[in-house]
């Protein structure tokens, strides 16, 4: 355990440890190698938080047979376990009509998770988590990329993550050096994957060039293969990256 004098002093000669860079990523999702939206995720750097948002659309041929939207959004700020959450939201429409909207305010400290009402959550609920830092499904991989930077020892990472519905324990495993090819380029990845749920084997690969932000992300779901690949990133200040991934 270390003593308070050594937590100060960290704290004194690093007061950004946790600090994450505004950006705007853009990403495709494919279902088994065929294209169906595209998405764009903002982070924006607040006073004291950060705010963070992704808009997904169907998109090309897709478009045609279904005009589908999803819009989240996630408040949260940092602290020494790093990413917490505050507030998420998310909208889902089809055909212009409105499917689904969830709303919940999260307190870490309190060790609760409370929902807004919504046309869609027509009652409050209340959900009680553990001790520690509680995450949402779209802060979560901003989580899980802090954590890969400033725990490159770690190999197992947990996380209490909520959506509105209920609040669950993730748990992923971190493995080094996998191979990815970036504009005809090999280059190594990490490869994070969850390993404690059976019907999600969801896997994704982090890059420390790109902000240890993923740049693959895959599912497979019964007899379909569902991708997210990174294809642009604009890091604040930085010059922009046009990005194709593939193995």
């Amino acid at each position: 355990m270390r003593v308070l004098a050594l937590i100060i002093f960290t704290i004194l000669i690093n007061p950004t440890t946790y600090a994450l860079k505004a950006h705007t990523a853009n990403y495709k999702l494919s279902i088994n190698g065929f294209k169906i939206a595209e998405e764009v995720r903002t982070l924006h750097k607040l006073d004291k938080h950060y705010f963070y948002t992704a808009n997904a659309r169907t998109s090309g041929l897709a478009a045609f047979i279904k005009d589908y939207s999803i819009a989240a959004s996630s408040t949260f700020s940092t602290n020494r376990q790093g990413v917490n959450a505050i507030h998420y939201q998310i909208i889902e429409q089809e055909d212009g009509e409105l499917v689904k909207n969830y709303a919940i305010d999260i307190h870490s400290k309190n060790h609760t998770v409370v929902s807004i009402l919504t046309k869609t959550q027509p009652k409050i609920k209340t959900w009680h988590s553990k001790d520690g830092n509680i995450v949402d499904p779209l802060s979560l991989f901003l989580a899980l990329s802090n954590d890969l930077e400033h725990n490159p020892n770690q190999s197992i990472f947990t996380y209490q993550v909520t959506n509105g519905k209920s609040i669950e324990q993730h748990q992923y495993k971190r493995t080094n050096g996998h191979l990815l090819k970036i504009n005809d380029q090999s280059v190594k990845a990490i490869k994070v994957s969850r390993i404690n749920a059976n019907n999600n084997n969801i896997k994704a690969y982090f890059l420390s060039k790109y902000q240890y932000l993923p740049v693959l992300i895959e599912q497979n779901k019964g007899n379909k293969r569902y991708t997210y690949t990174l294809t642009n990133l604009q890091i604040k200040n930085e010059v922009k990256d046009k990005l194709q991934v593939s193995f």
